[in-house]
């Protein structure tokens, strides 16, 4: 028999075990990515994930094309997030030497 004293602690197990829940699914996170789901896990539009693959992801390092489907992979954006300014110096120097190379 639960005493009316320890009710609220029902409450608060809930809640630990839902924040271990989210640890879990956190830790076992999928490595490729669609579009929607890697707008949902960088908290962006899925318009502004499209720009910034034109703009910013090199296809074979940040995502791939699979049967007409895009899939990003989440360890190379995770690295983009924190070591962006780098990342995007390298990008710009990769697309000046691509459209070079493509004009020849």
């Amino acid at each position: 028999m639960i005493e009316m004293e320890n009710i609220n602690l029902i409450k608060d197990i809930a809640k630990d075990l839902d924040v271990i829940k989210k640890q879990l699914q956190n830790t076992t996170a999928k490595r490729w990515l669609s579009v929607k789901e890697l707008s949902e896990y960088l908290g962006y539009s899925k318009d502004h994930i499209y720009k910034l693959k034109e703009q910013f992801f090199i296809e074979g390092v940040h995502f791939y094309k699979k049967s007409g489907k895009i899939l990003f992979d989440r360890v190379a954006i995770d690295s983009w997030v924190v070591g962006k300014d780098q990342n995007e110096i390298d990008l710009k120097k990769q697309k000046i030497v691509d459209h070079i190379l493509s004009s020849i």
